[in-house]
C-alpha cells in the first residue's frame, strides 16, 4: 500500500512541476485505439516495419482488401495472436480469418478481430464521466472480396462492422465502414545480374474508411459523446527476387523443401497518412508514418525478417497548455517464420500445409522517457505475436 501511495504522490508532484496546471495526455487518435493499434493482425508484417499493404493474405486485408487476391490456395485460414503495450499494458489481440477462392479471378474472405484490455489501469470515459471497469473490448467483423481485373491487377473491397464494449455488458459504440484497395504485380528484369532471378515489383494503395466518415457516437445510458473515426490512406511498393543457393546445404534434411534451391527476397515500403475527412472532430492532431521491411526465405522453409518504422505524431506541447507524455514512434523490428509441409510429412493425412510466423522482441516505444509515468505505464516493453497460416492442398 505504501509503495503504491508513494508512486501516486511522486507522479503527481512531477506532473505539477513539469507542466503546471496543464493537462497530461496520452496520444489517443480514436477511441477505437485497440483495433487501430497496428500491432495486431499479422505477425509477419509486424516484423517488417509494419509494412502490410503489399503482402498477401487475409491477415493483411484490414489494411488492403486486395491482399487476399494474391492468395492462390483454394482455402486458406489464418490465426494470429498478439500481446503487448506500453500504455494499455494488458492488451490482447486475437484474430482469425479464412479465404475461399471461387475461381481464377475471384477470392472471398471473412475475418474476426478483437482487442481485449483485461484488468485495465484506465477508466472508461464517456461524456466527461469516468467508469471503473475490469475489462474493455473492441471487436471487428469483416467481409472481403478481391478480383483480378487484368493479369497482375487486383482490386479489393471490404465491409467492416466495429463495436466497442467500453463497459462490460454494454455496447458503447457501433459503426460500419468500408475499405478499398488495389495491388499491381509485374515481372521485371531491372537488375542485369545472372543470379538475380524471378524479379517482380508490386505497387499498392488503399483507403481505410473510404466513406470518409470521421465522426462517431459513444453512448451509455443517457450519456452521449462524439468521437473521431480514423481515415487512413496507404501507399506502398515492393521488389522481389531470388538468388540460387547450393542445395547441398540441406540435402537429405527432411525439414527443408528439397525442391527449392534458392533464397527468395522481398523489400517492402509503405507510407500511411491520416486524412481529416469531411467532418473533422480530431482534437489531438493527425499523424503519418513510414515503414520499410525485408523478408528472406531460405529454401522456401525458414524466413528471417527485419524492418524500420517511424510514425510522426502531433507536437509535444498543446496550445492550451499541458503536454503529451507520449511521443513519435520509431525503431527497428524483426521476426522469423517457417513453412511446414504437413501434407507431405503425413502422406496426405493432413489436407493442408502450414506457415508459422513469430515476433518476440522489444515493442516500439511510445512513452516519453523524460517524464515519470505512473506505474505500470511504460514498464511492458515486450511484444509477443504469433501467426499460423493453413493453406489447404487441392
Amino acid at each position: 500500500m505504501k509503495k503504491h501511495l508513494s508512486a501516486i504522490i511522486l507522479f503527481s508532484l512531477i506532473s505539477i512541476q513539469s507542466f503546471g496546471q496543464g493537462s497530461i495526455s496520452y496520444y489517443t487518435p480514436t477511441h477505437y485505439y485497440g483495433l487501430f493499434s497496428q500491432e495486431t493482425t499479422s505477425a509477419r508484417s509486424a516484423g517488417m516495419g509494419r509494412t502490410a499493404i503489399t503482402m498477401d493474405g487475409i491477415d493483411n486485408a484490414f489494411y488492403n482488401p486486395a491482399a487476399i487476391g494474391l492468395t492462390k490456395a483454394k482455402i486458406s485460414t489464418h490465426f494470429n495472436y498478439a500481446h503487448g503495450g506500453q500504455v494499455r499494458i494488458n492488451s490482447h489481440y486475437p484474430f482469425a480469418g479464412v479465404t475461399y477462392r471461387v475461381n481464377d479471378r475471384l477470392n472471398l474472405g471473412l475475418s474476426s478481430f478483437r482487442w481485449t484490455d483485461r484488468n485495465p489501469i484506465w477508466t472508461t470515459q464517456i461524456a466527461g464521466r469516468d467508469f471503473s471497469v475490469d475489462k474493455r473490448e473492441q471487436t471487428m467483423f469483416s467481409v472481403n472480396a478481391a478480383y483480378e481485373v487484368i493479369d497482375g491487377l487486383y482490386v479489393g473491397a471490404s465491409g467492416l462492422y466495429l463495436y466497442e464494449e467500453g463497459i462490460p455488458g454494454s455496447i458503447t459504440s457501433r459503426d460500419f465502414i468500408f475499405n478499398l484497395g488495389a495491388i499491381y504485380e509485374k515481372e521485371v528484369d531491372w537488375i542485369k545480374v545472372e543470379k538475380m532471378q524471378n524479379q517482380k515489383i508490386r505497387g499498392a494503395a488503399s483507403l481505410v474508411n473510404a466513406g470518409m466518415k470521421n465522426r462517431t457516437e459513444q453512448t451509455y445510458e443517457d450519456l452521449l459523446n462524439y468521437r473521431s473515426m480514423l481515415i487512413l490512406l496507404h501507399l506502398g511498393a515492393s521488389y522481389h527476387f531470388s538468388v540460387p543457393l547450393s542445395n547441398n546445404l540441406v540435402q537429405g534434411k527432411g525439414f527443408f523443401d528439397q525442391n527449392s534451391k534458392q533464397m527468395d527476397v522481398g523489400v517492402h515500403l509503405q507510407f500511411r497518412d491520416e486524412l481529416p475527412g469531411k467532418d473533422p472532430l480530431n482534437t489531438q492532431g493527425y499523424n503519418s508514418s513510414f515503414g520499410v521491411g525485408t523478408e528472406t526465405w531460405f529454401f522456401n522453409t525458414i524466413a528471417l525478417r527485419m524492418g524500420y518504422y517511424f510514425e510522426k505524431r502531433p507536437k509535444d506541447i498543446r496550445p492550451e497548455g499541458g503536454a503529451w507524455v507520449t511521443t513519435d514512434v520509431k525503431g527497428f523490428t524483426w521476426g522469423y517464420g517457417a513453412r511446414l509441409p504437413l501434407h507431405q510429412w503425413t502422406e496426405g493425412q493432413f489436407p493442408f500445409n502450414a506457415e508459422v510466423n513469430l515476433v518476440t522482441g522489444r515493442i516500439l516505444g511510445e512513452v516519453r522517457k523524460d517524464y515519470a509515468h505512473r506505474p505500470p505505464i511504460g514498464e511492458n516493453n515486450f511484444l509477443f505475436s504469433i501467426g499460423v497460416n493453413l493453406q489447404w492442398v487441392k
